[in-house]
């Protein structure tokens, strides 16, 4: 069901509010709208008489993201929320007024502090349902809506982990506002991988960020990885851009087989001093699309685009009323590629073998690519479905995420299991 507008639900908060930037002003002023809205007819604020607006907040820019953003766009346009001129807008970097739907477009770059305003703001607005993407923007708005006494619906989408982030316990086990779409992360296959490249792999190394939140989600993934599949995971923090090449120096220092790119939803900063860095090591990274900047082999997620489709279908069932976040489980779809970049393999004096080369699906040699990058975006396939072909995939797709009382219990006892 859409919400009235976020003034009632934030001012009912305002003295309990964890946001630093939050003023007895701001409270004041709360209270003086609310009172005011009180006294407009009850049509001016009826579900049925208004609007929705859609939240659409990301943390970062890149060609990968660029691909998730197409796709919630897209599904947008082909259910005739936004039509081609108000895509336009939206493209340029503006919010929308719309005629059927409201859109605050935001982008937080990679400053931390504007994520977290880019929140604040879009609660204060009245948003009925965000869709975020990345983790790091998931994890500050679940973070926000956690002393919401009625929250928005909250869509994540390209988010690594979402049980390590703090935005679920299991599939079916999270706040009952929160659902989302994971990035499907095959870690045995991964490891295989590095089996392939060094038949005596033993120990691998990641570089951490410590200014961003989901570092230790990241961080207690990998190492639990290694743990269960019999690996060293060693781990180098680093503050500032110019630590990459740094902790990548301390970390060969512990003789690691490789130099592992940890999970990132958004910059491709620091790579290419960490592959600089990192002669005669091979570099991984479990993102297919970061061997385009250099790193040595990737193996895992490529479906930028597929995410943003599979996260719009859920706002959108939710805006026309048929979808229940509550019971509507995080959705993870099972895909895997392999890419190989042979320039950065001759310059940091790594031989790939031929058992590899054997598995890849792209290979980057002498500046030219080989093969194709696995994931080609859908916005022809949307083209050539009909509505009623659209709507039905969309649907099955979504009843195939239903938690039942079973599922949900099975889970329980899982975490019950796992915790004693």
């Amino acid at each position: 069901m859409l919400r009235l507008v976020g003034i009632g639900r934030r001012c009912a908060h305002a003295g309990s509010w964890s946001v630093e930037r939050v003023r007895l002003a701001r409270r004041a002023l709360c209270l003086a709208l609310l009172s005011l809205l009180l006294l407009l007819p009850a049509g001016v604020h009826a579900d049925d008489d208004r609007v929705p607006t859609l939240a659409f907040l990301r943390f970062g820019q890149s060609q990968s993201f660029a691909l998730t953003d197409m796709a919630v766009l897209d599904m947008l346009e082909t259910y005739g929320y936004i039509n081609a001129d108000e895509r336009a807008a939206l493209e340029a970097g503006n919010d929308l007024r719309g005629e059927k739907i409201n859109i605050l477009y935001r982008d937080a770059g990679f400053d931390f502090p504007t994520a977290n305003l880019m929140v604040e703001d879009a609660l204060d607005e009245g948003a009925d349902v965000f869709l975020t993407v990345s983790t790091q923007v998931g994890m500050i708005a679940v973070n926000a809506m956690s002393e919401l006494e009625d929250p928005p619906a909250l869509i994540f989408a390209i988010v690594t982990d979402p049980h390590d982030s703090g935005l679920a316990t299991a599939t079916c086990i999270k706040p009952p506002n929160v659902t989302g779409t994971l990035m499907h992360f095959d870690l045995r296959e991964y490891s295989r991988i590095a089996y392939l490249q060094d038949p005596d792999f033993a120990s691998i190394g990641f570089i951490g960020d410590a200014n961003d939140p989901a570092t230790p989600g990241f961080v207690a993934t990998v190492q639990r990885t290694g743990e269960r599949l019999g690996f060293t995971v060693e781990i180098a923090t680093i503050v500032t851009a110019a630590d990459y090449a740094i902790a990548t120096e301390s970390l060969l220092d512990k003789d690691v087989d490789a130099i592992g790119i940890l999970p990132h939803t958004g910059s491709s900063t620091g790579i290419s001093s960490i592959v600089d860095a990192a002669y005669g090591v091979p570099v991984f990274s479990s993102l297919v699309s970061d061997v385009v900047h250099g790193v040595t082999i990737t193996a895992g997620f490529e479906g930028w685009y597929r995410e943003g489709v599979q996260a719009a279908r859920m706002a959108i069932a939710y805006l026309e009323g048929e979808l229940d976040i509550a019971t509507t489980a995080i959705a993870s779809t099972p895909s895997f590629a392999v890419a190989v970049n042979l320039d950065s393999a001759e310059a940091q004096g790594v031989e790939i073998t031929e058992a590899l080369l054997a598995e890849a699906d792209y290979i980057v040699q002498a500046g030219a690519a080989e093969g194709m990058m696995p994931e080609i975006p859908g916005e022809v396939a949307l083209a050539e479905m009909s509505m009623a072909e659209r709507r039905a995939e969309d649907a099955a797709f979504l009843e195939n995420l239903r938690c039942t009382p079973d599922m949900i219990a099975e889970q329980l006892s899982t975490l019950g299991s796992a915790g004693g």
